[in-house]
């Protein structure tokens, strides 16, 4: 190993404001994060993002065009002593909440950024460790993009048939039939309850009467412990609807009695009822054990075959008019509140059962796919944290890395 100081690895530049710029395919990075798009660059290539305010664990890798605000720093890294790639990763393990020099908002300055001392391999060390890396990587963005051109299909079909009403018309005459139902004539009815026109023999139901929502077990603060069952609580619950089990935490089920009803299936789907998060919804993925659901989590259980029915639920719910109702209904002066009863009685207008069925068996195999992609990130997540310290170490090989890739079939595309 050879021991340098950051300052010998890379040169640290401030970010810039943006609004001078116009939209564009630009991505701009603060410490939370990517922001916008502009039309214009900061820096072309690869570079190491540390945070300067804010959100100061958030460490970023870009190798694109870029622009950064001045909550985060840029790099221009000196490729003859660092792999930036391997650099990147080796800071993301280090602890730097030390060198916050802030009072009040975390801030950090070039001056403890450069001090961080730091111990590499020789460099061919350190891109076959990131090549390894950026391997593991690149299948979890594969099976994101595959998740997200998925739901983007799931989402235009259900737009078509259930938002306009242009589902296949299987009771039109010859040769219209099959055709989009409301452009090629089908009957519309007004409904009174919603003040507009609906498919003839549609209802006005609520999302109670597809799939009830129940609440989650009140695990007391005691219980809270580093190891033992894992619990989903509001925070957890992300924008994308997906549940972030990095920080998942724990609770000691000795001497407890939750029922089996509490641990979510994946596939299954869980929403905020309480805070700034309200309304946020997340599907259950496949984890090694039970996740359990925390109180004012409320919980759809979608029965022994999810997938069966999380099509449509999960679409209903995508639906801007969802969250709108959510707030409008939400109660609580501190902080606001939905009730597992008042979600259930949000309005959902329900096709024929014929049809819902329909597109729910089209989309079941689409939904299949997306939680076995989760799965196997989760997976390739897992394999590349456990071998990271090990290779920067030197307590594994690129060698035995490999062999361990290979043995779980995990390899990127």
């Amino acid at each position: 190993m050879i021991e340098f100081k950051l300052k010998d690895l890379l040169e640290i530049k401030n970010g810039k404001d943006y609004k001078h710029l116009l939209e564009g395919k630009i991505p701009v990075y603060g410490s939370g994060g990517l922001m916008t798009s502009v039309n214009k660059s900061l820096y072309i290539g690869e570079s190491i993002l540390l945070p300067r305010k804010g959100t100061l664990t958030n460490i970023q890798y870009v190798n694109e065009p870029f622009w950064t605000v001045d909550t985060i720093y840029y790099s221009i890294i000196n490729k003859n002593k660092a792999e930036p790639y391997f650099l990147y990763y080796y800071l993301k393990q280090l602890d730097l909440s030390h060198l916050n020099t802030g009072t009040g908002v975390p801030s950090m300055t070039f001056g403890a950024y450069y001090d961080v001392p730091i111990k590499l391999p020789k460099l061919s060390i350190q891109k076959k460790i990131a090549k390894i890396l950026s391997d593991l990587d690149a299948k979890i963005e594969v099976n994101n993009k595959i998740n997200q051109e998925l739901e983007a299909m799931a989402k235009t079909l259900y737009d078509y048939w259930f938002v306009q009403f242009d589902f296949p018309d299987p009771s039109a005459i010859s040769e219209q039939a099959g055709k989009p139902y409301k452009s090629s004539g089908g009957k519309m009815v007004f409904n009174e309850e919603l003040k507009r026109e609906i498919p003839e023999g549609w209802e006005v139901k609520s999302i109670g009467n597809y799939c009830k929502s129940t609440g989650g077990f009140a695990f007391k603060s005691n219980l809270w412990a580093d190891e033992g069952a894992a619990v989903v609580k509001i925070k957890d619950i992300q924008e994308d609807y997906t549940i972030d089990l990095s920080n998942i935490s724990h609770a000691n089920l000795a001497n407890l009695d939750v029922d089996d009803k509490f641990a979510a299936k994946p596939g299954d789907v869980l929403i905020a009822m309480t805070g700034a998060t309200i309304g946020k919804y997340a599907i259950v993925p496949f984890t090694k054990n039970p996740l359990y659901v925390n109180q004012r989590v409320g919980y759809f259980d979608l029965g022994e075959v999810p997938t069966k029915k999380l099509p449509f639920l999960i679409n209903s719910l995508n639906q801007k008019y969802f969250r709108e109702v959510v707030f409008r209904i939400a109660t609580g002066a501190a902080q606001p509140n939905i009730s597992n009863e008042q979600i259930n009685n949000i309005e959902l207008i329900t096709p024929n059962a014929e049809l819902l069925n329909k597109y729910n068996k089209k989309m079941k195999s689409s939904y299949d796919i997306i939680l076995n992609n989760q799965q196997e990130n989760q997976k390739l997540s897992e394999l590349r944290d456990w071998l990271l310290p090990m290779l920067m170490n030197g307590q594994i090989t690129v060698g035995g890395a490999k062999a361990e890739i290979e043995n779980l079939g995990l390899v990127a595309e």
